[in-house]
Formats: structure tokens, sequence, C-alpha cells
């Protein structure tokens, strides 16, 4: 089988090596006693206000500090921008299954369902087309995420583009892999659920040697289930090694592997059209030859040096392989060729998704006056490449919805030609968080090289390369009102290359889309810590967007524009020691405010609801009932739009889901959830025009044992 393998320039490895060195270089020159000092990261003035540490009450909230929103580990109270964190515990206390259950509680982010039937992510009314695995980039087309292996997940709302790259807007997603710790420990557990669903899983940890020098984690999860659809089964193998060397206080090396192989049916939901929504959710308009078997190799490589107290060097690289054969149908036709039946065209293909991300990363802090100074510098290579390989399509294999009889696999296919498309850019990037008094100054910018290359068979041939050199500025304030209050402003913009979505009248690809955001927000931490709330408003203008030449359909022009207000509020409170809440509402006024279709202007973005608001809640009992946990969630969403028609409306829901659990012996749990306990009828939206229905009422069973 034909694969279509990445390729990294010669030129490039050499640019990459001379910039290590640089950086190497200027570190050191950096922590020399004539320019390195070892100052705390408020000082110099007699006005200085100092602000004392907070530690937030319990992992378990998900408010613990993270990386994403400026990778240097800012406090989020300090960070001038909207950051959400689910912690692992977060994740077991709620007891989710997949990616898309773990970002309920997160406002303004939205779960649909990508070509393949990943899991995928709207954030503030944009549809992410990468993620971040560990502050490296990683396509969504194809790669998996399998939540056996990561430790939390953490949201930063907003253009990204001025430390990650080509990133929609509206924000991005990073999933924090688990690490090796230096304790003997672990974890079994085993689930049966309905719809034949079994899942197991194993995490094991140990020290490899006896100073504790060398670490190792395992993770290894597998799933067999059924499903509430007709047709629809999956099963899935993740397995994923982690070592970890620290020779020293200061060094440490971590390599990281992960393989997982799925084999599922291809399930495409329902059309966009009315009559779906009045058929059975349960019923599949497929083929029971429809398979997805997707392979999937991922390895990461990360080193960290500390040079003296104030500066530290980070290299890391991350590499993603997936293969895809499948077999499915692509649309319905609408309108009905008659009555209630449907068309249906099939395809076959062989889709590959390669990711490379190679990064050098230098940080420090540095004292000017009363200024202090944690900065930044880096500069990253990324190649993304995305193929069809050997497709073939078969047209016109009608179904009635109300009786439908399935025609099996088609014996005529028609050839269709390779695809291929490639992105590959090289970014340089600075920030500087400037700290005095009770004032916080973010700036940062990046400036990158993207070359595109789009390759398809009858309709970009030659293939077509362009060169576009985007800048990416960002800024925010932040004042400290008092140690547990602060208020912020800030100001940030993206870029992203659409290579994939046709040809300019010049004959070239699109250039890149721009997003611009202006947020304002404030933070607190209240009663002793034991609670944070977080409120903002903000808008998102992209404009340049890719749209329908007017005057030839062949082509595409970029005059669209998309704009999103909102409001977003987040609580995370522990009032009691037994009693945890998670609370969150966004307000969403999205609108396609520019378009060559002139009947959408005006009109709302797919898959947004103007208002969505999640609360979960947990108690922990203590005494006689010592290990008993109950808690449950609500979950609700406004009607949404099916298409950017707007000509179909999705029914809003309240989801109601309950939980138990008990804990006995030496680490046992028992734990029950019921998922949509009232039975709530539930659409998402999905790539390519497409409806989900969402589980009925569901239950599984959980036996964990932790040591």
């Amino acid at each position: 089988m034909q694969r279509y393998i990445i390729t990294t320039p010669n030129h490039f490895i050499g640019d990459l090596m001379k910039t290590l060195l640089t950086t190497v270089g200027f570190a050191a020159l950096l922590a020399s006693p004539a320019i390195a000092r070892d100052a705390p990261i408020v000082t110099g003035a007699d006005h200085v206000t100092e602000v004392e540490a907070i530690t937030v009450f319990g992992r378990a909230l998900g408010r613990i500090p993270g990386e994403t929103a400026t990778k240097s580990g800012a406090p989020t109270l300090e960070t001038p921008y909207t950051v959400n964190i689910v912690s692992r515990e977060l994740l077991d206390l709620r007891n989710v299954s997949n990616i898309g259950e773990a970002a309920e509680t997160i406002s303004g982010v939205q779960r649909t369902i990508g070509f393949s039937g990943n899991q995928r992510f709207r954030i503030r009314g944009f549809q992410n087309i990468s993620t971040l695995r560990d502050g490296f980039r990683q396509s969504v087309s194809q790669p998996e995420i399998d939540l056996q292996g990561v430790e939390s997940i953490e949201v930063l709302k907003g253009p990204a583009s001025a430390l990650y790259g080509r990133f929609e807007p509206g924000g991005v997603i990073n999933f924090v892999s688990k690490r090796p710790y230096s304790e003997v420990g672990g974890e079994a557990f085993v689930v049966a659920g309905s719809n034949d669903y079994w899942r197991g899983g194993l995490d094991l940890n140990t020290p490899l040697t006896a100073d504790g020098a060398v670490l190792a984690r395992l993770n290894i999860g597998y799933e067999n289930a059924g499903s509430f659809r007709e047709l629809v089964d999956n099963e899935q193998l993740y397995i994923s090694p982690v070592v970890e060397w620290r020779p020293d206080a200061d060094t440490s090396l971590l390599a990281r592997l992960e393989y997982l192989q799925r084999d599922a049916a291809f399930d495409r939901g329902f059309g966009n059209n009315a009559a779906f929504l009045k058929q059975p959710v349960r019923r599949n308009y497929g083929e029971d030859f429809m398979r997805v078997e997707k392979e999937q190799w991922v390895a990461g490589l990360e080193f960290n040096r500390r040079l003296n107290p104030d500066w530290r060097l980070r290299l890391g690289g991350f590499i993603s392989a997936v293969d895809v054969p499948e077999e499915q149908f692509f649309n319905y036709g609408f309108p009905a060729l008659s009555g209630t039946t449907v068309n249906r065209n099939f395809v076959n293909y062989d889709e590959t998704q390669d990711d490379l991300t190679l990064q050098a990363e230098l940080y420090g802090r540095v004292v000017t006056g009363p200024l202090t100074h944690r900065l930044l510098i880096g500069i990253d290579h990324s190649r993304d490449e995305l193929s069809y390989l050997d497709g073939q399509i078969a047209f016109g294999r009608p179904i009635d919805l109300l009786n439908p009889v399935r025609t099996g696999r088609p014996t005529t296919y028609l050839p269709v030609g390779d695809s291929h498309y490639d992105y590959t850019s090289t970014g340089l990037y600075v920030q500087d968080e400037i700290a005095w008094s009770r004032w916080r100054l973010l700036l940062g910018g990046r400036l990158e090289e993207v070359e595109t290359y789009a390759f398809a068979a009858d309709f970009i041939e030659p293939g077509v390369r362009r060169t576009d050199r985007p800048f990416s500025p960002r800024a925010g304030l932040t004042y400290l009102a008092t140690p547990d209050w602060s208020i912020y402003a800030s100001w940030a913009r993206s870029s992203r290359n659409e290579g994939d979505a046709g040809l300019l009248e010049s004959g070239l690809t699109p250039k890149p889309t721009r997003g611009e955001q202006f947020e304002i927000g404030t933070k607190a931490l209240a009663f002793d810590g034991r609670a944070e709330l977080t409120l903002s408003a903000f808008e998102i203008t992209k404009t340049d967007a890719v749209v329908a030449d007017p005057i030839d359909f062949n082509l595409v022009i970029q005059a669209g524009e998309i704009r999103v207000r909102g409001l977003e509020a987040e609580v995370s409170a522990r009032p009691l020691d037994p009693w945890t809440i998670i609370a969150s509402y966004a307000y969403s006024d999205s609108e396609i405010s520019r378009d060559t279709n002139a009947f959408i202007v005006g009109n709302r973005l797919a898959g947004v609801p103007d208002h969505q608001a999640a609360l979960w809640t947990s108690w922990a009992f203590g005494g006689d009932l010592d290990g008993l946990t109950i808690g449950g969630g609500l979950f609700h969403a406004s009607s949404q739009a099916a298409t950017t028609g707007n000509n179909l409306d999705l029914p809003g829901y309240t989801r109601l889901d309950l939980n138990a659990a008990y804990r006995f012996g030496a680490g046992y749990e028992v734990r029950l959830n019921v998922d949509n306990a009232t039975d709530e009828t539930i659409y998402i939206t999905g790539g390519f025009s497409q409806i989900h229905p969402q589980a009925p009422r569901t239950a599984r069973l959980t036996l964990s044992k932790r040591w």
C-alpha cells in the first residue's frame, strides 16, 4: 500500500542545529554573574505589594497551575486570558469515558464528531483543526486521544498563534500526558455498561533504579463496546510506555511512546434534514461493511535543563503517524429522491495523517530596576501531511428513511485520484511577562514562515505551493486589586492556512485567514482559596475567510467574515471539605457577517448554541458512611443551527447524569454512573453537515483498585 512519508529538508536540520547552539550560547551568557540575578518575581521599589502565595483547594476542581496559556507556569490569576484546566482527579470524579465528555464542564466548548468518528471541539464558536499534545501540535483529522494516558486537559480561550502557530481564533486544547513519579503505585479497573460496553485499564508506575534516577510508567487500555445505534461497535487497544531519566536535580529526559489500534463501525449519523429527526435515534442508514480500521503511533522526546536559578532550556520533539483504511458513505442526497427516500454515495480510500513538531525554548528571569521580566524565546518547526490514497466512489445508493433496506457493498466503483495536503512551518516566538507592583504586562509575538502544498487529482493539478510569513502578536494587562482578585484586558491575533479549501482565481491556494480577539475579565479566589471565579467578555472576528467565488463556483475567494461575541462565567468551589461544585455558563452571539452567499449573511454558526451551562457537584460522606460519595451533573444547551444555512435547528436539551461511588478495603472502589438519566433526546453536529444522535439513558459499573 502506498504511503505518503514525512520528509524533513536537510537545510532545516542545519538551521535548527544553529538555532539550538545559539540558544545554548545565549543562555550561558545570561547565566554569567554580570547579568543573572537571584530575584523574586515582584521586586525593586518601596511601593511593591507583596502578594501572598495561595494554594487553591483540592486538585479535584481542576484549577491547578497550567503551562498552555503562557508556557511559563504563571498563575491563572495573573494571566490575561481565560484558562480552563480539568485535572485527572476531576476526570475520575466524573468517571468520564472519552475526551468529549471530559470537556463538558468547560464554558464555550462544544463537542462535535470528526469525519472518521473521532472527538473534536468547537471553542468560542470555531471548530479546532489541531490540538496540542504536551504542547506539541497534532492534527485532528484522524488521531485519537485515549483518556487512559491523559493527566489533565488545559484550554486556552482565544487566539493561540503567538505561541503555537496555525490555529483557529477560538482557542486551543492541550492534552497533558501522564508522567512517571518517584513512588511505586498504580491502578487497575474494569467497566461494564449498557449496550455491551466493556473497558479495562492498567496504570503502573515504578522507579527502575535504586536511586530513583530512572522512572517508568505504563498505561494500557482496552475497550470492546456495542452501541445504542444499529450496526455500530467499537474495539480499541491503547498502550503507552513512558520513561524519564533524572541524572540530577536540574536535568531530565523523558521519552514517550503510544500505540493505538481501533476497529469500529463507521457511523455517519443522520443527514442535516428535519426528516431524520423524526426517526428513532437507534436507526442507522449505513451498511454493515462500513468500517474504520485505524492504526496510530505517537512518539515524544523532551529534554529539560536548568542552567542556573533563573534560566532553563527545553528541547522537544513529537511525531504522530496514523493510517486509516475506510469504507463509508459521505453524504445524503437532498432534496429527497421521492417522499422519504434519500440518496447515498459510497467511498473507500486509505487516509494517512502524519505530524512532526520540533521545539527549542529558553526560559529566563531578568530584573531591570523595579521590573521583573519572565522571558520566553523559542523556535519550532512543524509539518502536517494529510493524504487520501487509492480512493473509489460509487454514486446513487438510495435508502428509505421509514423502511430502510440495505443494499450491501457496491459491485462497481469509480476510481478517485489521490489527494495530498502538506503544511510546513518554522516559527520564532518571543514573550515577556513583566511584573511591577500589582501590575502584570504580557507582550508576545510569533513570526513564522508557512509553506502550503495542495494536490488533488482532477481538481488541483499540478500541485500548488505557496509561502506566507504571517506575524501573530498578543498583549495583555492584569491588575491585582488584592492578593486574590485580578482584573485583566487582552488582545491577540491568529493565523491559519487553509490549503485544502480550493484555489483562488490566481491559481494559488488561499493566504492565511486572520483572527482577532478583544477580551476583558476578572478572576477571584474566595473563602481562603476554597472557591475560584472567572468572568470574561470577548469579541472574536475572523477575516479573509474562504468562501465560494460567485462568478466561478470551481474557485474560492477570501471575502468572508465571521464574528462571535460572548460572555463566560465559571466557578470551582469546595464550600465544605466533602462538597465539590463545578459550574459554568456561556452566552455566544455568533454571526456570519460577510459572505458571497447573501442568503447566509447574518446567520448563526452551525453547532453553536446561544446558551450553554453545566453544573457538577459531589458530596463525600464521613462517619458511618465513610467511603461513600454521591454526585450528579446538569448539562444544558439551547437550540443550535445544524447548518450555516440555518434551515434546521437542533432542539435544546438538559441532560442529567448521576454518580455514586464507595471506597472500601485497601484501595478498592466501586462506582455506578447513570448518564442521561431522564432519557433526553440529544443531537450534536458533526463534520460534513451531519447530525449525530447521542446516547439515551445508559449505565456503567466500575470496579477499581489503587495502590
